[in-house]
């Protein structure tokens, strides 16, 4: 059985805006199925560095996927281990799949590594199982 998780966010910012999140777009009626298969309805997108998504969301865990293009699509973010001073980590799914074929690229990039200055990402729901 699917689940759902929502998103809260009424949509991009206007130009010019200064709010941290001016760069990042919600968009609310986009959806993603995950290897689990959990559905997700909404998601933002953000610039962010090219790197690494990793299967948990800590520097210690494989290195599922990576992402080489920016702007890329996240649609939660949950708690782990630090990186770089935050322990914000964002599911979303990677544009390669470099371990676990079945989980289809999906996992978690630190906050670190999005282009924004507030974490988590204003508008974007906290993932349902963290």
């Amino acid at each position: 059985m699917a689940v759902t998780a929502l998103l809260a966010g009424s949509g991009p910012m206007a130009p010019g805006t200064s709010h941290a999140t001016a760069s990042c777009e919600t968009r609310p009626t986009v959806q993603h199925v995950d290897w689990t298969p959990m559905t997700f309805v909404g998601d933002v997108v953000c610039p962010h560095h090219l790197g690494s998504v990793r299967l948990q969301s800590t520097t210690q865990s494989s290195v599922n996927g990576q992402i080489r293009f920016s702007p890329s699509w996240f649609v939660c973010w949950k708690r782990g281990g630090q990186y770089q001073g935050s322990d914000i980590w964002y599911y979303t799914q990677g544009d390669t799949v470099s371990a676990s074929r079945m989980s289809k690229g999906w996992g978690y990039l630190p906050a670190a590594e999005l282009r924004v200055s507030t974490h988590p990402v204003p508008g974007l729901s906290q993932c349902t199982w963290s």
